[in-house]
């Protein structure tokens, strides 16, 4: 008999990214999800600019909602890209609005991009650029006392855990890692056993989701409801057991970026229907 995966789950406001924060919550709860990831809110992916104007200077009001419904953030999802950012001062000042309330807010993790492509390699530009984006953050966290932290999630031209070693190796310290478990196996063509052995000790959570190798506006391939498509979702199951992971597991529910996805709510119905959740899927690994 298969040992229960024992993991929390969340969800990404890429998947409603209409709605306010009352109403993620809500649909939240009504999976039993209680772990936020937040991208967007009410259409905006400027969450320090969306939240300065609906909350100014308010975490309270904001923790109370989250209190409401049993939520926690666990991340706010910027769009900074250590290479693309380079030593510019407006994406950088950006980002310092996201650590702001983030500390505000007692949330731990700023997810940031790499950039590059995996297409290519990694320049000895490209990695100092993205290493000193990351020394900066550390120098203001520091000088701020903060307690939050850049998280680089397994993204374009870092899609893989090999990629990740090198930043590391750049950065001259140890870096976190929020493991994009489709992106590693999909663009990066690792293993999950592969990605896990390079990268466990970064990992802070994981994104999970499934997809068809039939091309999209945006990509090789397509996404789909869990448990219909390629993603060797036993294997990585079996990887958590085998290693007693029990942190997050995150459905990053693209419908932001891909609007032929069924809604975030006929998504998590799938996880539950699939066997996905409950770490005991029906759809065949590979």
């Amino acid at each position: 008999m298969t040992a229960p995966l024992n993991i929390k789950w969340g969800i990404s406001t890429l998947g409603c990214p209409e709605l306010d924060l009352p109403a993620i919550c809500k649909l939240a709860q009504k999976h039993d999800v209680y772990h936020l990831e937040i991208r967007s809110l009410e259409d905006c992916l400027n969450l320090p600019e969306y939240l300065d104007a609906n909350y100014p200077d308010d975490p309270a009001a904001v923790k109370q909602i989250l209190m409401e419904h049993g939520q926690s953030i666990i991340a706010l999802n910027s769009g900074f890209s250590l290479i693309k950012a380079g030593a510019d001062q407006e994406p950088r000042d950006e980002l310092l609005g996201f650590a702001r309330w983030a500390e505000m807010l007692d949330i731990p993790l700023i997810r940031v991009f790499g950039g590059g492509s995996m297409s290519e390699p990694l320049s000895d530009d490209d990695l100092a650029t993205a290493a000193a984006n990351l020394k900066w953050f550390e120098g203001e966290r520091q000088k701020n006392n903060w307690k939050t932290q850049l998280a680089l999630e397994t993204h374009d031209g870092f899609s893989s855990g090999q990629r990740c070693l090198q930043l590391q190796e750049a950065y001259g310290s140890p870096i976190e890692v929020i493991w994009d478990t489709h992106h590693t196996w999909k663009m990066g063509g690792e293993s999950p056993q592969e990605t896990w052995d390079q990268i466990a000790s970064m990992i802070q959570h994981i994104h999970i989701k499934d997809s068809v190798s039939i091309p999209s506006a945006r990509h090789p391939y397509s996404y789909c409801l869990p448990g219909k498509g390629e993603f060797p979702v036993v294997e990585t199951y079996n990887v958590l057991r085998d290693n007693n992971y029990t942190g997050v597991v995150s459905l990053e529910w693209e419908l932001k970026w891909h609007p032929y996805l069924d809604d975030l709510d006929t998504a998590l119905t799938v996880l539950d229907e699939s066997g996905w959740r409950a770490g005991s899927p029906q759809a065949v690994g590979s």
